[in-house]
């Protein structure tokens, strides 16, 4: 519309220039009108390309701007700036405010953009530019997020546009506010609005296009069958080649969605069939080989699936062949080895948008799934190794006697390969007259047998006469010449090169075959049999919690719950005695819930309840059979502690002690241990002022429970006492050692008469003395002025330390 007016209004002005006299007047006049008219030759073109970028008209992303139309909009609104700054009363201001709010609103600056649409009502109220500027400050809101106020203008646009035939402004409205709801994610307000939209229009190619949008919306709300509707009524507007083939194969993908299979593959094939869909057959033979895996056809969906993959290499068709492969492998035929291998390879391809979180998911899963599946094998393996070590010694065995064995073929097929590319090359390059090489080895073999006789010949073989020939000498020109003369009376194919070519190529072929054929030596070399080193228990663990683990995939993620059974109940049976028991007890339960035997799965969930309820397992099955949940930070010793802190604070400290004590002895692993010790050498310490008890616990739980943090408040206490023991101890011996000495023993009072007394003297004489009798001590002081005086015991005597 406005393009329309643009053309009209410069036919207008160029009308008047017939009319203009004045020579000011027409240079101002032809200054401002090319100035004008080359703002809107650039505008036009810079709009033309935004728009082509955005080839859908219901996209919720923005459009981009080109570098060129970047530019070319900063000249626009250069130019009609300057129109508005020197020529405010001429009558290109309305045009020049139009293109400046386009130009900013392209370029994203919204409030300017808004500004100059506003600018035009209020400078312009009766120009033909106003419903288009509503509708543009409308937008403008839109962008701006000032939804209320935008939701309302275009309203307003798209209801006067109605009424006054502008069919234009009407559409813009109505796919601006469809586009605002599905970005809000309202999708049933869009498919209301959009109906409105079709109940108005009279323009069938954007009718085509609405229908269209409103089968892509039904999708998304996964309502089919009106998805069904809206696709079929695309094709009563005669839409264009895109979107005649994009509605098809949405209608064939939909009729999918509800079941109707076969209908959909005969859409396909009629689509096939047709030469005038020729650049789309990737697509279509795609959709053809899902359609099969959904009617079961298993073979035939891989055998097109797979053309697919081949035909239209490195394209997303092919990318999205492989990964449907993978699920009719997956889900149709169970072979999930087969189905990790095109997942795989659908994670590293060039998927479409809609297709790579999907597929790499599924390569994470089943790249668990063999993971899982691999220790599995190695384990049971080690397993049976340790508990049959006669068969590792037959598998070691048998490992050598295999390897000498493939390296001899190998040997002998590298040594084949060699003498057939050696034979291959030997006349590459010769003259001969037919190139043939089998000829050549009968004419060379005959030549043999003819010179075998002769004395200079005797030693000739094959190699000789094919060097001779190839490079002769003068000596050999006879036999050459009788090379050469064996051709002449033989029947040769023209066409004796090509053969010859062929047969090379079959002889590496059958070479390259045979070394293939053999097993992968590299591999095998790096997997002999391997003895465990590791426990039988630590097997039998690392066995329990992988079969848990695979049969946990089995019923969760693949639904296969019949595979899960197995591994829940080999769990059970052949590993009862690990820690992953009530776990396997627990998916057993969820296995027979699956299966719908309620009975089964409670009985299950009590043995749990009743016997594990120190394992978190335990709620789980409580909640499955609508129990209380079980405490598990629940301590008994926190308990018993309890009242011993009640008796501390009566007073009652022995009575204390006495419970504090049968905490660490009754529950060593409980959290409160190592803090009934600490209050027992608390108690000693500072209610009973025993330090040395004291002592005796914190020395307790520092052996203990080192790692404890009350270990950080005795241990400086401990250190400290002990060192103050040894100072103590130390200095008593220096004490003794002194009183011991030999001029500590010499008084006044102490007369010794023949020799000097030692310390070890004293010492005998006080033994002797203590040891008399009480007569002997009363024989001895009646006789003791007859008697040389007896040395006094010393004040300290050493017995009595």
């Amino acid at each position: 519309m406005f393009t329309n007016l643009l053309k009209d209004r410069i036919f207008l002005l160029l009308s008047l220039l017939i009319f203009l006299t004045s020579c000011s007047t027409w240079d101002n006049f032809t200054t401002y009108f090319n100035l004008y008219y080359n703002a809107s030759e650039l505008f036009q073109k810079a709009e033309k390309q935004i728009t082509e970028q955005k080839k859908d008209i219901f996209s919720i992303e923005p459009s981009t701007i080109p570098p060129v139309a970047g530019a070319d909009l900063q000249k626009v609104i250069e130019k009609c700036s300057h129109i508005l700054q020197f020529s405010p009363n001429s009558s290109y201001v309305e045009d020049a405010l139009m293109m400046l709010g386009k130009s900013f609103y392209y370029q994203k600056n919204y409030l300017k953009g808004r500004r100059k649409f506003e600018e035009l009502i209020s400078s312009q109220p009766n120009s033909d530019y106003v419903l288009e500027a509503s509708l543009w400050i409308g937008k403008c809101d839109m962008r701006l997020k000032n939804y209320t106020d935008g939701l309302a203008i275009l309203k307003d646009v798209r209801d006067k546009a109605i009424e006054e035939g502008e069919e234009e402004f009407m559409q813009e409205a109505f796919i601006e506010e469809i586009v605002y709801y599905k970005s809000v994610y309202d999708y049933t307000t869009a498919i209301q609005t959009a109906n409105e939209f079709l109940a108005v229009s009279d323009d069938n190619e954007i009718n085509a296009i609405v229908w269209n949008e409103v089968g892509n919306l039904n999708v998304t709300i996964e309502d089919y069958p009106a998805a069904v509707k809206a696709y079929q009524n695309v094709f009563e507007y005669s839409p264009d080649y895109e979107l005649e083939v994009t509605a098809k194969i949405s209608l064939g993908k939909v009729l999918r969605e509800i079941g109707e299979n076969q209908e959909a593959l005969t859409l396909f094939e009629d689509m096939r069939s047709e030469d005038k869909y020729l650049d789309k057959y990737s697509e279509i033979d795609l959709e053809i080989g899902i359609t099969e895996s959904t009617l079961g056809k298993y073979d035939e969906a891989i055998s097109q699936l797979t053309i697919v993959d081949t035909t239209y290499k490195n394209t997303p068709n092919s990318a999205v062949a492989k990964y449907e492969i993978g699920l009719v492998y997956e889900y149709g035929l169970n072979q999930l080895d087969s189905a990790a291998v095109y997942y795989k390879k659908a994670s590293v391809s060039q998927l479409p948008k809609e297709y790579i979180s999907l597929a790499r998911d599924k390569d994470r899963l089943f790249t668990r799934y063999i993971s899982l599946r691999n220790d599995l094998n190695k384990y049971d393996k080690q397993l049976f190794y340790f508990e049959n070590p006669e068969e590792f010694k037959k598998d070691s065995a048998l490992y050598v006697q295999d390897s000498l064995a493939i390296a001899e073929e190998i040997a002998n097929a590298k040594e084949f390969q060699e003498s057939w590319s050696g034979l291959s090359d030997l006349l590459v390059g010769t003259q001969d007259t037919t190139g043939y090489y089998r000829d050549s080895l009968i004419v060379a073999d005959t030549l043999i047998t003819f010179l075998k006789d002769s004395l200079e010949y005797e030693n000739v073989n094959r190699d000789s006469i094919f060097s001779w020939v190839k490079n002769p000498k003068p000596q050999d020109s006879l036999l050459v010449a009788k090379f050469d003369s064996m051709f002449t009376n033989r029947t040769f194919d023209p066409a004796a090169k090509q053969k010859f070519e062929q047969e090379k190529r079959e002889r590496e072929a059958l070479a390259n075959q045979l070394t293939a054929s053999l097993p992968d030596t590299l591999k095998f070399k790096n997997n002999p049999p391997r003895l465990p080193n590791i426990t039988e228990d630590s097997l039998k663990t690392l066995l329990a919690k992988n079969q848990l683990n695979l049969g946990n995939l089995f019923l969760s993620e693949f639904d296969m719950p019949d595979s899960a059974y197995k591994y829940y109940y080999s769990n059970l049976t052949e590993y009862p005695n690990n820690s992953y028991y009530a776990t396997s007890l627990f998916a057993l339960g969820s296995y027979y819930l699956t299966v719908d035997n309620q009975e089964s799965a409670d009985s299950l969930f009590n043995i749990i309840y009743d016997n594990y309820k120190n394992e978190s397992i335990v709620n789980a099955a409580a909640v499955k059979l609508d129990k209380p949940l079980i405490d598990l930070d629940y301590d008994p010793a926190l308990e018993q502690y309890t009242q011993a802190e009640n008796l501390i604070l009566a007073g009652d400290y022995s009575s204390a002690l006495f419970e504090l004590e049968k905490i660490p002895n009754d529950f060593p692993k409980s959290a409160v241990a190592p803090k009934a010790i600490f209050a027992s050498g608390w108690i000693e310490e500072n209610e009973l002022n025993d330090p040395e008890a004291a002592v005796e616990y914190y020395d307790t739980l520092i052996a203990r429970y080192p790692a404890s943090d009350y270990v950080r408040i005795v241990a400086p206490k401990v250190s400290f006492y002990k060192q103050e023991k040894r100072r103590e101890e130390l200095a008593l011996a220096d004490s003794l050692n002194e009183l011991t000495s030999p001029d500590s023993l010499k008084t006044d009072t102490i007369q010794v008469a023949e020799e000097t007394v030692t310390p070890q003297d004293t010492v005998q004489v006080s033994v002797a003395e203590e040891e008399q009798t009480p007569e002997q001590q009363g024989n001895n002081t009646e006789s003791g002025n007859n008697k040389t005086p007896v040395v006094k015991e010393p004040v300290w005597n050493p017995r009595k330390r």
